[in-house]
């Protein structure tokens, strides 16, 4: 069973719906009834509760459970266990397409950019597409990150260390712990990119960045500073 099979009974409790990236979702996809993609949509609540605004939303993840505990929970979205890699079998044009939470950052630079190309030719024209990353420019700086520790309800405690930091790769180390005992431990590669790359391969492949980030609620992005990266593309 992979990581992120054992991880989705645990995922919203780690990771709760947050309001603040929602918000940022809706202010910059188009209103409904748009048709909308969530690409690593983890158990879907993001793509659940724009499906319950109007939204035709569509949720995409690899990982078969993390699907079946959307499906279950938010039955006005739709749901496919899909490789992001594969979009293009959608067969089907989005309002708008995002991926947010780091996933892009588990493709290689020439898988990334061959998603780029699926993403383009899935978007109708002029539609948003909006990626969010790890702030890559700052990680690359450093010989190791160990990112806030995170605590829920249950006495759930989630870690995470980057190591072997390189431009190439980075090892993204994961521990889960519920009630003092650990649950799963991981180590996985990660490939980062730093934020004039991700320009770079977009511009080539025809999109417009129309903003650039460093949080959900506005703040801009600073290459020095450990943040997220966020980026909004047409």
């Amino acid at each position: 069973m992979s990581f992120y099979s054992r991880f989705a009974s645990y995922y919203e409790s780690v990771f709760p719906f947050s309001q603040g990236v929602y918000n940022f979702l809706r202010d910059h996809l188009p209103l409904p009834p748009a048709t909308l993609l969530d690409v690593g949509c983890g158990t879907g609540h993001y793509a659940g509760v724009l499906a319950e605004d109007g939204y035709d939303a569509t949720g995409i993840d690899l990982d078969p459970q993390m699907i079946a505990y959307g499906r279950s929970h938010y039955p006005n979205a739709t749901f496919h266990v899909l490789n992001m890699l594969d979009i293009d079998g959608l067969e089907r044009d989005f309002d708008g397409i995002y991926c947010i939470g780091n996933t892009a950052a588990h493709l290689t630079r020439t898988q990334f950019a061959g998603f780029l190309d699926q993403v383009r030719d899935r978007l109708a024209p002029g539609a948003p597409w909006i990626l969010q990353v790890m702030n890559w420019d700052y990680v690359l700086t450093q010989d190791e990150v160990t990112l806030p520790l995170i605590e829920a309800e249950g006495g759930i405690l989630f870690k995470r260390t980057y190591r072997d930091i390189s431009p190439d790769a980075v090892t993204f180390e994961t521990r889960l712990e519920v009630g003092g005992e650990t649950i799963f431990e991981d180590a996985t590669p990660l490939y980062p990119l730093r934020s004039e790359n991700i320009t770079t391969l977009h511009v080539e492949r025809g999109f417009e960045l129309t903003a650039h980030l460093g949080s959900y609620a506005g703040a801009d992005f600073d290459p020095t500073q450990f943040s997220a990266n966020i980026f909004v593309f047409r």
